[in-house]
């Protein structure tokens, strides 16, 4: 798939085959496989019903209405309300009312609102809420033993942790490689000849100190202020939005050339695919995907990835697997 050229100066390719480079892994440490196990029970937890008061972690069904003075306040009435008591849904107030409360009890508590309270008429009054508790739920966990891990398709426990252990290692050798070949993208960059327009790089370091005033001026700080706290200067900050811009222009020149170098194009159907996939990671219809994300983009960025994969199986890599952090 072809996509529209930028009119960027011409480049010449340096080297970009055999080059060295390091990967980076992350361990999989038995602290974080602990904590997956562990994620795996919390996720297939189960409500039951329960005829005892409520407390902190059950789940609950409720209705709840408030009242000024014997009337009814506009626009308080809630139906079937669902939430676990303690994650901090409901009105600190509401929720210390509904414990030891149980399932059918119908009961009212006060409530006083802000003396700044967006509606005029209610600030700094107090109200009475009526709440119509309807279903009480007990949350039960189901133990981490061989039993759960067959429920889960896994021959045991040990097998269920092993499986997961690979599936990590899996995301962290990815991860690796896209670090790495990302890597061997900007060196590959940095050995073009080029000749790259001073007043190009100018104008984009100008809109992005342009764009730092604007953040700073949301948060009321000078340019002088922020400097100080960064113990830097306008124009060290300046050089470095030059120097990153220089950097991704190179970057781009160099994915392109390669590209070509290589014969390394982009197939409609991998840029449809990929839209795809972003609508399934983002639960965004497709549509939306495509209105804010350009195919000319997708297929950029999908020959991006093509180019650095290229890279690192055509570089001299050493491979190290990084000390585990501390969780």
């Amino acid at each position: 798939m072809e996509t529209k050229r930028t009119n960027l100066p011409k480049a010449a390719l340096g080297q970009y085959k055999g080059l060295a480079v390091t990967r980076h892994v992350r361990p999989v440490t038995e602290q974080t496989l602990d904590q997956e196990m562990m994620h795996q029970v919390r996720t297939h937890a189960v409500y039951h019903n329960s005829d005892a008061p409520a407390k902190a972690g059950d789940r609950v069904l409720l209705n709840f209405v408030g009242y000024m003075d014997g009337k009814e306040i506009p626009d308080s009435r809630m139906e079937k309300v669902m939430v676990v008591l303690g994650d901090g849904k409901l009105m600190p107030d509401a929720e210390k009312a509904i414990y030891g409360h149980k399932a059918g009890e119908v009961f009212r508590f006060d409530f006083t609102y802000p003396a700044d309270f967006r509606v005029e008429e209610l600030s700094g009054k107090t109200a009475q809420f009526e709440i119509d508790l309807k279903s009480v739920a007990e949350k039960h966990t189901p133990e981490l033993n061989d039993a759960f891990a067959k429920a889960q398709g896994y021959e045991s426990l040990a097998a269920m942790r092993e499986a997961f252990r690979a599936k990590k290692r899996a995301v962290h050798e990815a991860g690796a490689d896209r670090t790495a070949g990302m890597k061997l993208l900007e060196m590959a960059g940095a050995n073009l000849t080029v000749d790259l327009p001073a007043a190009m790089l100018d104008r984009a370091a100008a809109k992005e100190m342009d764009a730092l005033n604007q953040r700073l001026a949301k948060s009321k700080l000078s340019l002088e202020d922020h400097c100080k706290k960064q113990n830097t200067t306008p124009a060290a900050l300046e050089k470095g939005y030059r120097d990153e811009a220089e950097k991704r222009i190179r970057v781009m020149l160099a994915a392109r050339a390669i590209a070509d170098a290589e014969g390394i194009t982009v197939r409609p159907e991998e840029v449809n695919a990929e839209y795809q996939r972003l609508s399934q990671l983002q639960d965004t219809p497709v549509a939306d995907i495509r209105k804010a994300l350009p195919e000319e983009a997708v297929a950029t960025a999908l020959a991006a990835q093509k180019v650095q994969k290229f890279l690192l199986d055509n570089a001299m890599v050493t491979t190290v697997t990084d000390p585990a952090e501390k969780e």
